[in-house]
């Protein structure tokens, strides 16, 4: 994965589908960190490569429980549909893979990614999808996310509505003919009711 700045986060139990049955792939924005000057420089990525693994996926299953830790928790109650205890979390994470889209990081000052840094992320994005290979992209963000994402080989899912809603979803295919369903949903860092969307989400899983 040539153009891949942050490599993705791959549960031990992901390729097999874990406890989920197939394979998902949870698309988050952006990481937040002061940032340096080679960021998001590939040829300078090696510091920086497992970001998403050491310093979000593994603290989290470590039962750490920083401020950005809740984003997570309440994500992953919306796949189990109830409260989860830490060994819940440790196999819901271990079946997954997680990615942030967007291959630096925001600073403090500039908490959100412009359209060229979508832009700049397209081709790695491609690559994370045609080396694991999803069954199913659940994408965090639902305004930003789903008005940057890439149009190639994209094809409009058909009308899926839960509760009077019309959840934003369609197909990633592959060069192979591979076909990807991908679904929106609520960031969960805020204003996320786990709970209602754990209905969206089991009707996809």
């Amino acid at each position: 994965m040539k153009n891949v700045f942050f490599k993705p986060w791959i549960g031990k139990d992901y390729e097999n589908g874990g406890i989920f049955g197939k394979k998902v792939l949870v698309l988050g924005e952006a990481h937040l960190c002061g940032g340096c000057e080679d960021c998001g420089k590939v040829e300078n990525a090696e510091e920086c490569a497992d970001f998403t693994s050491s310093n979000c996926i593994e603290l989290l299953l470590n039962g750490h429980t920083d401020n950005w830790t809740p984003t997570f928790r309440k994500f992953e109650r919306s796949l189990a549909g109830h409260e989860t205890t830490l060994d819940e979390s440790r196999k819901i994470w271990n079946s997954v893979a997680f990615y942030n889209y967007i291959q630096r990081s925001m600073d403090s000052s500039r908490k959100s990614p412009e359209w060229v840094d979508f832009r700049n992320s397209k081709e790695a994005f491609f690559e994370v999808i045609e080396n694991l290979r999803p069954d199913l992209i659940i994408v965090w963000g639902v305004t930003r996310m789903w008005s940057n994402m890439p149009s190639d080989g994209w094809t409009e899912g058909e009308k899926m509505t839960i509760d009077s809603y019309d959840v934003k979803n369609g197909w990633y295919t592959l060069q192979d003919g591979h076909r990807i369903h991908a679904i929106w949903v609520y960031h969960p860092s805020s204003g996320y009711s786990w709970d209602w969307w754990n209905n969206v989400i089991k009707e996809v899983l």
